[in-house]
């Protein structure tokens, strides 16, 4: 189950309604407060003044990415915009796919999870895991060292580099050797 003590908001553009609704819908039944506007907004009520009280409480916000989502002129822009000027916990669900380009440069670098293509409990899943986030194993890792062969030579310790050495993806990095005196 999760730690209810915070809702969560779900960001989305009206044409994906049944998205947000199917999140939200899920996202309640494994325990976590969902502010969702068609569910918990009535007629009459203040639109932006809901949307900044539900974004102000949020212990995070889960946006439903569409091409829909970036289109002009959307209360979206103003939605995920606070949220990455606040720096509060931002989860992007992609429910269509994408173009390049169409996801604003400030949230390009945002770890995304596909939704669309999926099969309904993949696509739960999915939603689940982004919500809960990375989580330690429940059973140990298999042991590492039962397929290494004698001849193997032992693992790199420490950072490797983005490229391997004298791939033309860099410069080529010379061994020194040690001098003595």
């Amino acid at each position: 189950m999760s730690d209810s003590s915070e809702p969560i908001f779900i960001s989305y553009a009206g044409p994906d309604n049944e998205w947000a609704e199917w999140v939200a819908w899920h996202l309640q039944e494994n325990g976590y407060r969902v502010e969702l506007d068609r569910w918990n907004w009535r007629t009459g009520d203040d639109f932006v003044t809901k949307m900044n009280n539900a974004l102000d409480q949020a212990s995070a916000v889960v946006a439903v990415f569409s091409p829909r989502y970036f289109e002009a002129g959307r209360y979206t822009e103003e939605e995920w915009t606070s949220v990455i000027a606040r720096r509060g916990r931002f989860i992007p669900l992609v429910v269509e796919p994408l173009e390049s380009g169409q996801v604003p440069a400030i949230l390009a670098p945002r770890l995304r999870k596909d939704l669309h293509g999926l099969s309904e409990p993949d696509a739960l899943k999915a939603l689940l895991d982004a919500v809960r986030g990375p989580a330690r194993p429940t059973r140990p890792p298999a042991f590492p060292g039962a397929a290494a062969t004698p001849s193997a030579p032992p693992a790199p310790q420490g950072p490797q580099p983005p490229f391997p050495p004298h791939a033309g993806g860099g410069p080529a990095v010379r061994a020194r050797t040690p001098t003595t005196h």
